[in-house]
């Protein structure tokens, strides 16, 4: 069974994913790479303000700890809060909270940016997305270098 972190300083604890969504067949279809960065385009602004309203929409299951959008996809990690009493607590393979902010996402993020290149219902996502539970402190605090020096390194901004 994975551990649960504290949130900041409240008592709420939460299990941590690291979450891995790509667009259909790896296109850079939000931005593209400039020398050693990477340029945002509007398609990656929109998955970003998705992420970030769809968060706040589920603010209550779901707390973003670091976060990216890349020219193929979106990378984070993502605590899944435990709102229930301990005696109550369930441990599903995957929460029923990150499958819908999941999905949530994806389904708003793609009318958006289908709307922007004109082209309704074409594929935004690939199928799915990945996902790896943190089961240890130590853990969470590799996978946040991870992702904070590969953003770095592709000029991305990291949000968190």
């Amino acid at each position: 069974m994975a551990s649960l972190f504290q949130l900041g300083h409240s008592q709420t604890s939460a299990t941590f994913y690291h979450v891995h969504l790509s667009t259909h067949q790896e296109e850079f279809l939000f931005g593209e790479r400039l020398g050693e960065h990477t340029q945002l385009n509007p398609s990656g602004q929109i998955a970003a303000d998705e992420w970030r309203q769809i968060a706040a929409a589920h603010q209550r299951d779901i707390a973003l700890d670091l976060w990216t959008v890349l020219p193929n996809g979106v990378r984070a990690l993502v605590a899944v809060v435990n709102n229930e009493p301990p005696s109550l607590r369930q441990s599903p393979l995957k929460p029923r909270a990150l499958s819908s902010f999941v999905a949530g996402f994806k389904a708003a993020a793609a009318k958006r940016i289908n709307l922007v290149r004109g082209v309704p219902g074409a594929p935004v996502w690939k199928r799915g997305y990945q996902e790896q539970r943190i089961n240890d402190p130590k853990t969470l605090e590799r996978i946040r270098r991870l992702l904070t020096s590969q953003a770095h390194a592709a000029g991305l901004r990291i949000e968190g």
